[in-house]
């Protein structure tokens, strides 16, 4: 009989430590998760934020070169279609191909890319394309020769 009541005392034991180990555990890995929901999560959401404003200007850039004017123009902005307008950029040419220089996100949120323009004729500009977000989606909100 002593030697059940200390099979209990033993099980009982154990099971204590189990469930203490358990709750150290899900402390443990919930500690880890708000760390990685401060510091990791939002640098995600700002790169897919980019990537999505960078699709949108591949489109935009691929339109051009395709001399899709109609579909360029669906991703423009009004400020963008007034610049076009004022003869400020020219949205469809002799485009061959091009290039993002450099990407970097504004203090409004926006977004402005450094895109090197090859033309066919072996001619190359620099343009400055600032992209906004309107109702989830980005859109060319203006396009500037660079220089």
């Amino acid at each position: 009989m002593a030697e059940e009541n200390l099979d209990k005392k033993g099980v009982f034991r154990a099971m204590v430590l189990a469930i203490l180990i358990a709750f150290l555990g899900i402390g443990l890995l919930g500690w880890q998760y708000r760390k990685i929901e401060q510091e990791k999560i939002p640098a995600l959401e700002q790169k897919l934020e980019q990537k999505s404003a960078e699709a949108v200007l591949d489109r935009f850039m691929g339109y051009r070169v395709d001399k899709n004017e109609k579909r360029a123009e669906g991703l423009l902005t009004e400020r963008a279609t007034e610049e076009k307008l004022q003869s400020k950029f020219v949205l469809i040419d002799s485009f061959e191909n091009y290039e993002i220089i450099k990407s970097e996100k504004l203090a409004d949120g926006n977004y402005r890319f450094i895109v090197k323009v090859v033309e066919e004729d072996a001619n190359d500009f620099v343009e400055v394309i600032i992209l906004t977000k309107i109702l989830g989606q980005y859109y060319i909100d203006s396009v500037e020769l660079a220089g």
